[in-house]
């Protein structure tokens, strides 16, 4: 999140803090992003910056064992491994809030385990380690890591799990069939719940609400730029004179001459996508410039190999010569990011909007796609297959509460549970409308910007897009602006006339199509490292000539570490489902 002239996500709609973020964005996980804005979850979305987010006993309304702050209920562990997702740290269990509520329904309060950075790293320690006790609940986003979990033997199959401790729940019989049959095929059964779901069958379970939705779907997307509209009316342009390269690199340009100031701060005339710009900001550029993962044969070719990914290089490497970013933006974390985003200062950013919380600022845009002085046509990967899940969460055989456990995983994917989790309460929160779609209320848009305080839309691992998109009321300017806000910048690209969208399903990779132990995934491994220190080098080049040159060192040490080796792999799973599938996708440009 994330288009479909012709397909989906279209928001999100790109893996856990990947460098491959975008690219996986334009899978299918791009429902995320979108949801989230439209959720009002990412508007307080932060790396949290700090220490791992640990409930302690805190206070009277933390519960505490098994027979905490209130009688009757169980404390439970829940580990993930998004060190971004910040749920509230201390555990209410007054009635009247959120989180209390969800404890009078289900018996149950949380004690979360966020680690600040390496999450993964501490989740594979703790499968090998029989020192410290396993959480209750896991979530993360690494499929890899997924099947570790699986193959440990330490997590349920949900099917078998509700059927012993809740054989009554709605997600024996409603689940969407479709998303699944993707998660089945994935992990061998129905080990984990998704979150985000959006595809065919979840929407005919929860039938969008309005065109505005309907919008979401086929053509918006998490990667694009973003423009603010203050700082472009002062330079005195307009949207139209910055959608080509050579236009908006003259807009920074004469930004950068005008010396212009926002809030007593000079104007950042561009802002990238701080350390993990790799993936998102050089992501964005490659798909404005018209990079594909397949030739125009239809073979599978990293995008790496693509002439137009040297298109979307030079011109972070003129970006950087010319001073129109500073260096120091490829190292930050995505807390300085929001920060800087939220400062008024920044002309324009390039990467995943959906996790800079934009929204919160109605003076934000987008021109849409960069155009490229190459005559390129700029592409949107959509997919019309269910995905099977950005945030996964999974239930540890060890849980010493499984009963409870169970009831809680049916309440929180329930009509009611999503009401109150993602909309809070009903005539404080939102009212309902003559046709019982949700209207928020300030309290509840506020709120649900504070999530990280209030619990009003932090639980993001069961938030449902089909079900918000239908239970919500189509905004506008005076319901909810942040959605306005969000759908203007994020469909702006997948509208654009020149925007091809494809349907890009075949070229979904498995996280572990090279087993861990094959001379594949080595050398898959030695082409990640090789390849974000030159990326790094090349667009910091202080010449044309030295720009080129280390261009050329790259593809040629690409070739020498073996990554056509690894193309050709990888082409036999995607033309396998492309027959599969029945789709036949091909190069658009080169």
């Amino acid at each position: 999140m994330p288009g479909k002239r012709d397909t989906i996500k279209v928001f999100q709609l790109t893996q856990s803090r990947m460098g491959r973020l975008f690219f996986l964005i334009m899978k299918g996980k791009w429902m995320v992003a979108v949801f989230l804005v439209l959720a009002l979850v990412m508007a307080g979305c932060s790396s949290g910056g700090n220490e791992t987010a640990n409930n302690s006993d805190g206070g009277t309304n933390a519960a505490d064992g098994n027979n905490g702050g209130e009688q009757g209920t169980s404390k439970a562990v829940w580990f993930s491994s998004i060190d971004f997702w910040n749920p509230p740290t201390t555990w209410s269990t007054d009635p009247n809030t959120v989180q209390g509520k969800m404890t009078e329904k289900t018996g149950l309060t949380f004690e979360f385990n966020i680690p600040a950075q390496d999450g993964d790293t501490k989740l594979n320690l703790m499968l090998v380690s029989s020192g410290e006790a396993f959480p209750d609940v896991i979530t993360i986003t690494n499929d890899v890591l997924g099947k570790k979990l699986i193959e440990s033997g330490k997590v349920w199959d949900l099917d078998e799990f509700l059927k012993k401790y809740d054989p009554d729940s709605h997600l024996l019989t409603d689940f969407p069939a479709d998303v699944k049959e993707t998660i089945i095929e994935r992990d061998g059964g129905f080990y984990s719940y998704p979150s985000h779901m959006n595809s065919e069958d979840a929407r005919a379970l929860y039938p969008p609400s309005g065109q505005f939705y309907i919008d979401l779907v086929d053509y918006a997307s998490n990667g694009g730029i973003v423009v603010n509209e203050n700082v472009l009316k002062e330079a005195g342009l307009t949207l139209e004179d910055i959608k080509t390269e050579t236009g908006l690199l003259a807009a920074y340009q004469k930004i950068k001459d005008m010396n212009l100031t926002a809030n007593g701060a000079p104007v950042i005339p561009l802002l990238v996508d701080g350390k993990s710009y790799q993936g998102p900001t050089l992501g964005f550029l490659q798909d404005s410039f018209g990079a594909m993962t397949v030739d125009k044969d239809g073979n599978y070719r990293d995008r790496l190999l693509a002439p137009e990914t040297k298109l979307a290089l030079e011109f972070l490497y003129k970006a950087s010569k010319a001073g129109y970013f500073d260096p120091g933006q490829m190292t930050v974390d995505n807390a300085s990011v929001k920060a800087d985003m939220a400062s008024g200062r920044v002309f324009t950013f390039i990467g995943n909007s959906a996790n800079t919380s934009f929204q919160n600022n109605d003076y934000w845009t987008s021109s849409g796609p960069i155009l490229s002085d190459a005559g390129t046509k700029p592409v949107l990967w959509k997919s019309k297959r269910a995905g099977g899940g950005w945030m996964k969460t999974f239930i540890s055989k060890s849980a010493k509460e499984p009963e409870k456990l169970a009831k809680w995983l049916s309440y929180m994917s329930s009509k009611e549970g999503m009401l109150l989790h993602i909309y809070g309460f009903e005539g404080i929160d939102y009212n309902l409308d003559a046709e019982g779609h949700v209207v928020k209320t300030e309290k509840g848009i506020k709120d649900a910007t504070d999530y990280m305080k209030t619990g009003l839309s932090a639980f993001w691992p069961f938030h449902h897009t089909s079900f918000s998109y239908s239970t919500q009321q189509p905004p506008n300017e005076e319901t909810d602006k942040q959605a306005v806000t969000a759908n203007r910048v994020q469909s702006a690209y997948g509208k654009a006339e020149e925007t091809v969208i494809y349907d890009g399903s075949p070229l979904s990779l498995p996280a572990d199509l090279f087993p861990s132990d094959s001379h594949f995934a080595n050398d898959e491994l030695q082409i990640k490292t090789y390849k974000e220190a030159q990326i790094a080098k090349i667009i910091l080049a202080k010449s044309d000539g030295e720009f080129n040159k280390l261009y050329d060192e790259m593809i040629a040490q690409l070739k020498k570490l073996g990554i056509e080796a690894l193309d050709q792999e990888r082409n036999k799973y995607v033309q396998e489902k492309k027959a599969e599938y029945g789709i036949d996708v091909k190069g658009i440009n080169s």
